[in-house]
């Protein structure tokens, strides 16, 4: 049996992509840059890069798991 268990990650590239209504170009960028320019719609590009990073690690021991699920019920 397994004894942790861990929380990996990664980082990826999103390309994030909005509609916003301006009458010139400057005032689009402006809106974009004030963060006023609603929901993008998303697509994922790529992974940053190769490299995974442990997050956290949580002791699966069944001893551990049997205290800390009695304490979640007391």
């Amino acid at each position: 049996m397994a004894r942790y268990k861990f929380q990996i990650s990664r980082r990826s590239i999103y390309l994030e992509t909005y509609w916003v209504e301006a009458d010139t170009e400057e005032e689009a960028m402006e809106l974009a840059y004030d963060g006023n320019v609603g929901d993008p719609a998303m697509e994922w590009i790529d992974w940053a890069d190769g490299q995974y990073e442990v997050d956290d690690i949580e002791c699966i021991d069944p001893l551990y798991k049997m205290v800390k699920e009695y304490k979640a019920t007391a």
